[in-house]
């Protein structure tokens, strides 16, 4: 008995030299990480671990990024940086869209509202004068960087782009006034507007790198009036429709939706045709349609402005269904492609002259 209990405390004597080897190894472990950790602080530039001090806040917009390489690195921070405008003018934007609701503008809401919106597409791929400075490699071989920009001069670039739109927004109006054919009216102040959605976004852009700067900027356009001018030169380009078969109906939709109005004396004569056949491609019980169509738009002396054609097939197991998607499919791309030749168009009648 006495070997026994001897043999149990040797036992119990055991496993606490085992649970105190698993314990100095969890030290072990924790002190390794700890001095790669440290190791890793030591070793990393300054600039990485307070970005600040090599690009203090007051002269500089900073942003580090890191990558496998070092161009995704600069990417990294490129994004970054790209986050601070995006975030700021997101807000300054929704600020805005609430103030000009507020005031009961319902049709100069919706136009503010639809040209506001595109400003925040873009707003993370069009920051001017990006710079990045050293790379660092760390021992697992991600590499940093950092992007920034420097206040003054990235303001002075913004002001430069800001008063050459200026100058742009103003000859273009001047032309558009002086157009005859509503069509041309149009195109410019169109291009006009274009050229003022920049200057949103350059202004909104410029107030983060350099606040107060934007207030002391001369605009030669007030945004709103331009923006009220241009639908109202978009309701007075008419079109007409003469489109035998379906798509007359989504035309109109689209071309309604670009702000024109219909009349039969129009400034664009829509005319065309549409056909839908049943196609056999030998693919078991599916039936399948194709649809066809030809569009053209003139000018009410006869002059082309556009044309356009498509085809395409849509399948089901009967004919009833098989059109109906083919139907459907058509409609949408009238309502796509209509609206994007016809901009085309005004693009060129306003790059023209």
């Amino acid at each position: 008995m006495r070997d026994t209990r001897y043999g149990m405390r040797d036992t119990r004597y055991g496993m606490r030299d085992v649970r105190c080897g698993i314990r100095d190894a969890g030290f072990g472990i924790l002190l390794l990480l700890l001095t790669g950790c440290a190791s890793q602080s030591i070793n990393s530039p300054a600039w990485l671990l307070s970005p600040q001090e090599k690009y203090p806040k007051a002269q500089y917009l900073v942003a580090v990024g890191e990558g496998d390489t070092r161009r995704a690195a600069e990417n990294s921070a490129a994004a970054g940086l790209a986050r601070i405008f995006e975030s700021q003018i997101q807000a300054e934007e929704t600020l805005s869209e609430t103030t000009t609701e507020a005031r009961g503008a319902i049709e100069s809401f919706d136009q503010f509202s639809e040209l506001r919106a595109n400003i925040r597409i873009g707003s993370s791929q069009n920051l001017l004068n990006i710079q990045f400075g050293e790379a660092f490699t760390d021992r697992h071989g991600r590499v940093y960087t950092a992007a920034y920009l420097p206040r003054a001069e990235t303001a002075e670039i913004y002001r430069t782009r800001i008063g050459e739109n200026n100058r742009a927004i103003t000859h273009l109006t001047h032309q558009s006034d002086a157009a005859a054919d509503p069509l041309k009216k149009y195109a410019f102040r169109r291009a006009a507007v274009r050229k003022a959605l920049k200057n949103d976004l350059l202004l909104a852009q410029l107030d983060i790198i350099f606040p107060g700067t934007k207030e002391r900027l001369l605009l030669h356009y007030d945004p709103q009036t331009l923006y009220s001018e241009t639908a109202a030169a978009a309701r007075d380009v008419t079109f007409s429709i003469h489109l035998s078969g379906d798509g007359g109906d989504a035309l109109r939709e689209a071309l309604t939706g670009m702000g024109f109005s219909e009349n039969e004396k129009a400034t664009l004569r829509f005319s065309g045709t549409v056909s839908f056949e049943e196609t056999d491609l030998r693919r078991g019980t599916l039936v399948f349609v194709r649809y066809h169509y030809q569009l053209e738009a003139r000018t009410g002396d006869g002059a082309l402005v556009l044309a356009l054609s498509g085809s395409r097939r849509e399948g089901h197991i009967n004919f009833s269904q098989a059109t109906h998607r083919a139907r459907r499919s058509l409609l949408a791309e009238l309502q796509t492609q209509v609206p994007l030749e016809v901009g085309k168009t005004l693009d060129r009648l306003a790059s023209a002259e």
